[in-house]
């Protein structure tokens, strides 16, 4: 038998080899591949803080267009009556203008009234009057024409026309008259009638120019004996523009 160690030499060289075609060999090196520890994958870190994505908020919702109404017609107040807003009531006037006892000779007069009216229909009022005036003395000619003064009471009434501001007024009545003479102070009596037209400036003023005629017998001491070749008749005349408040 041969000695081990004879076969020693044999038995090195069979694994030195062995080994070398393992080494070479395809199918060992990828298995040597495949088995190798892969290296783990890793994360990128994490900042410390991410910013938060922020969904921007949804647009406001457009304003609702305001609702359009149509423009309300002017009030128009209906036409009324004057009786509707009148009731008849208290008046007082002042006037100033020109009178003439005797013919061409003009006076500066002055006269001043005050009374009732009631409602009388849908335009018109009647009433009572007192008023009183004055004629200033004047020279014509170089003759002193002297003062007269009268007081009356009569009826005064007014229409208008429809719902225009514009109104007249007529009145009538008694008169008594005094005037100052060469032989003393003279008086007389008679009737008055008159006629104005007016426009209202608001429900409680008015401006109105009229003309008033006093009528009388020109002598009464020759009419106390009734003779009537002595009661002849005069007339006198105003001619005045007025104001008249109303209550």
């Amino acid at each position: 038998m041969k000695p081990l160690f004879r076969y020693l030499p044999l038995a090195l060289a069979a694994f030195a080899l062995h080994a070398q075609a393992q080494s070479v060999s395809p199918a060992y090196e990828a298995f040597r591949n495949k088995s190798a520890a892969q290296p783990a994958p890793t994360q990128p870190a994490m900042p410390a803080t991410q910013p938060t994505a922020i969904s921007p908020a949804p647009p406001a919702p457009a304003p609702a267009p305001a609702p359009t109404y149509a423009a309300p017609a002017p009030y128009v107040a209906p036409a009324t009556a004057p009786e509707d807003e009148e009731d008849g009531g208290f008046f007082v006037g002042v006037q100033a203008g020109q009178g003439w006892i005797y013919e061409d000779v003009e006076q500066d007069a002055v006269a001043v009234s005050a009374g009732y009216r009631w409602q009388a229909g849908p335009w018109t009022q009647v009433g009572v009057e007192l008023s009183g005036g004055r004629l200033d003395s004047t020279d014509y000619r170089g003759v002193d024409v002297p003062k007269a003064t009268y007081k009356a009471i009569g009826a005064n009434a007014r229409f208008n026309f429809g719902n225009s501001p514009w109104f007249a007024t007529v009145r009538g009545g008694y008169f008594d008259a005094k005037q100052d003479g060469y032989y003393g102070e003279l008086s007389t009596d008679g009737g008055y009638a008159g006629v104005a037209i007016g426009v209202d400036i608001n429900r409680h003023f008015n401006i109105h120019l009229g003309y008033t005629g006093f009528v009388y017998a020109d002598d009464y001491n020759d009419c106390y004996y009734d003779d009537d070749d002595y009661c002849d008749f005069s007339r006198a005349d105003t001619v005045m523009l007025g104001i008249e408040a109303r209550f």
